[in-house]
């Protein structure tokens, strides 16, 4: 529930700051994502997959501990961010982007980013998800980098009402959540499962609100 305190800061007053492409334009700046982000995946020795949502592409593989599925989605987003230039996306989306490049992504353990969303007036109780305003709260906190929530095993996790899966929400700077992946339980092996959400993650790079990619 938001705090009906005046002095809290409404993330939902941030006003995305890019500019809707040329549709074609659009369209090779996915396929250059998507490609890039095959590529990531492929090089770890995974692979990605399709799914019913052309938006959505989903990972599967094993033998991911969470430090490493942080990392490797950390540097696939730097990789992919890496491919787009100026000439394709503008000189003022590569320069917004570069802060997410050149510094390390804050990693938050799910407690923690609960805490401070309600300090910033946002109230979710413990097993919430993030709303999307609250996301973007947490995003601003930490200076509008991209920020993963790590969702620590054995504790209690959004959308879980007892202790699940460990695995791992990563949210960007006006796209929201563009990687929800889950692990096995410590000890019980099997495959890891991760989402992508590729115009979540158009959104991020041209800096844009839903609505301008959904509508392109």
């Amino acid at each position: 529930m938001l705090s009906t305190n005046p002095s809290v800061p409404r993330s939902k007053l941030f006003r995305a700051p890019g500019e809707p492409l040329a549709s074609e334009a659009m369209d090779e700046v996915r396929r250059i994502l998507a490609r890039e982000l095959g590529d990531a995946v492929a090089d770890q020795g995974l692979r990605l997959e399709p799914s019913a949502d052309p938006s959505l592409l989903v990972l599967r593989g094993g033998d991911l501990s969470l430090n490493r599925l942080c990392d490797f989605a950390e540097a696939s987003l730097k990789r992919v961010v890496r491919r787009l230039t100026a000439d394709l996306i503008g000189g003022a989306n590569v320069t917004r982007l570069d802060g997410a490049l050149q510094h390390r992504h804050p990693r938050l353990p799910y407690r923690r980013a609960l805490r401070i969303v309600s300090a910033r007036g946002w109230r979710l109780s413990l097993g919430e998800e993030l709303t999307a305003d609250a996301a973007a709260s947490l995003v601003r906190f930490c200076g509008l980098l991209p920020v993963q929530v790590m969702l620590l095993p054995g504790q209690p996790q959004p959308g879980a009402e007892a202790p699940t899966r460990p695995g791992l929400s990563y949210v960007l700077p006006w796209g929201g959540e563009v990687l929800r992946g889950e692990l096995p339980e410590p000890g019980q092996g099997g495959p890891a499962l991760c989402r992508f959400h590729l115009d979540r993650l158009l959104q991020f790079v041209l800096g844009l609100d839903s609505a301008d990619v959904a509508s392109a």
